[in-house]
């Protein structure tokens, strides 16, 4: 199968919406998770909840997955915003498949206001310079609870989206202070624990 469509994955409720999206409509897909390993410390949570996530859907729909590990230092309390890298590693994969010609973001209508536009713009710029595929957003016309109430239960269970957890024994819990869950805390969605034991399901 020649994918025609790179899905940007990081294991979060948005990016497994549209993984989810895509499937539905049976899209030929290329899956890439990217470790960021930076002050947030969150790639070990959304790498657990990212195999989980990758070991379910293969058991429902064929696709190819690959993933990099980026580690950067913040520079006066600032970092790279994810919205790079991703463009930057989207780029580069395109350059080497190059039957993709979509690139698959998990940006929701909660997400896409003015804020962002700016770095939008941005990763486009950064895109452009390396691939002509251009990005799609499979969800951009649903909420962050819409994306939870039409995956499946299971699923959606397995998603991590804290930008900041909280490491603890044997268990990774939520902050309940980042953007993120304050979004979801505000939609009544309850994010899960992971335990770092976990098998991927």
């Amino acid at each position: 199968m020649s994918p025609t469509i790179l899905l940007m994955f990081s294991g979060g409720l948005d990016s497994t919406g549209a993984f989810w999206k895509l499937i539905e409509n049976q899209e030929k897909i290329h899956v890439h998770h990217m470790n960021l390993k930076n002050i947030e410390n969150r790639y070990l949570a959304e790498n657990i909840a990212t195999k989980n996530i990758i070991e379910y859907m293969k058991n429902i729909a064929d696709f190819s997955y690959s993933e990099s590990t980026h580690e950067y230092e913040s520079y006066n309390n600032k970092f790279i915003w994810d919205s790079d890298l991703s463009s930057f590693m989207a780029g580069n994969i395109c350059s080497f498949i190059p039957s993709i010609k979509n690139i698959a973001l998990g940006l929701t209508k909660s997400d896409l206001n003015g804020s962002v536009n700016d770095r939008i713009a941005r990763g486009n710029k950064i895109l452009e310079a390396l691939c002509s595929a251009t990005k799609i957003y499979p969800i951009k016309h649903l909420t962050k609870k819409e994306v939870w109430d039409f995956l499946p239960e299971n699923l959606r269970k397995l998603s991590w989206s804290c930008r900041n957890p909280i490491y603890q024994e044997n268990e990774i819990i939520s902050c309940r202070k980042c953007k993120t869950c304050y979004e979801m805390d505000k939609v009544g969605i309850t994010l899960q624990q992971i335990h770092l034991n976990q098998n991927h399901s």
